[in-house]
């Protein structure tokens, strides 16, 4: 039996639940895989001597930047759900009315690129923005007290908002600019597993292609399912909704989960190397190769 450890790019929630069910069900130990699932808060990726991190693309171009030998090996999202959300009361509606206010973010370079583009192209100016540097774990706790304003993925966040009572606004980076519409959230491996273990890899992946089928077409069914190995304060309408949310973003036109498309992946790529964020294009940055055909 192979032993995998995969590190989430936050705690276990409705993006992971495909994961959670693979684990829950035994599709993984049927697949003759021990499979370790390990989440966080954390704002850095990084592999923790794992074999899988889940993280979004910019970050995993960044490692690599950075000596990091991993490679994109699968998308959870087929359209990257993620945005900028605010309390209504700070009266933010588009990027630019982000000037003046306080927005948290992470330490890499990636973020303050990714977002001076969307300020800047929306006409304001991104030094006017008052930076709070925060991982956020508890967003209701965040907006209106230490921030603003924070970078987030809708099914999360803004249904922890909304379930709190709390009026909102939202703009998805993507739907502002189509460059962030990239691999977020993706998952990406480390060059020793895929070079030492790429059957074990394959498999991996056709368990995780079965699991987030079945999550796509049974929503609700599914988050329930897993209910015990979500966040214990996250109420049953919250965790249904938001898996309702992501249900028709999770697999691609063929109904297949997870495989990388070279557009999302190359705008945001080439992006990064005309900011400096990274130095240049490399080899292997992705694969497809590791799903059946």
């Amino acid at each position: 039996m192979d032993k995998l450890k995969v590190v989430l790019d936050w705690f276990p929630n409705t993006n992971h639940t495909g994961y959670l069910l693979a684990q829950k069900r035994g599709w993984f130990k049927e697949a003759d895989l021990d499979v370790e699932i390990f989440g966080e808060v954390h704002g850095e990726m990084e592999l923790h001597g794992a074999d899988f991190v889940c993280g979004p693309e910019i970050a995993m171009l960044e490692c690599r930047e950075r000596g990091i030998n991993l490679t994109g090996i699968a998308v959870m999202t087929q359209k990257c759900d993620s945005g900028i959300v605010s309390l209504k009361e700070a009266g933010i509606t588009r990027p630019r009315e982000l000037e003046g206010k306080r927005l948290t973010h992470w330490t890499p370079a990636w973020f303050h690129a990714a977002i001076r583009r969307v300020v800047e192209a929306d006409g304001g100016d991104y030094d006017k923005i008052n930076l709070v540097n925060l991982d956020v774990g508890d967003i209701v706790a965040t907006l209106g007290n230490v921030a603003d304003a924070t970078w987030v993925y809708e099914n999360w966040e803004n249904q922890v908002l909304l379930e709190a009572g709390k009026e909102i606004n939202y703009f998805n980076l993507g739907d502002v600019d189509p460059i962030f519409d990239f691999c977020a959230p993706a998952m990406a491996a480390s060059e020793k597993v895929l070079r030492d273990k790429p059957d074990a890899v394959r498999r991996f992946l056709k368990v995780l292609d079965r699991a987030y089928r079945e999550v796509a077409a049974h929503p609700e069914k599914t988050v329930m399912e897993v209910r015990d190995m979500l966040p214990a304060d996250a109420t049953e309408s919250l965790l249904i909704r938001s898996q309702k949310h992501l249900a028709p973003i999770l697999l691609d036109k063929e109904g297949r989960w997870g495989r990388i498309s070279d557009e999302r992946w190359n705008r945001m790529a080439d992006f990064l190397v005309e900011c400096g964020v990274i130095s240049g294009r490399t080899e292997r940055e992705f694969t497809n190769e590791y799903f059946e055909a």
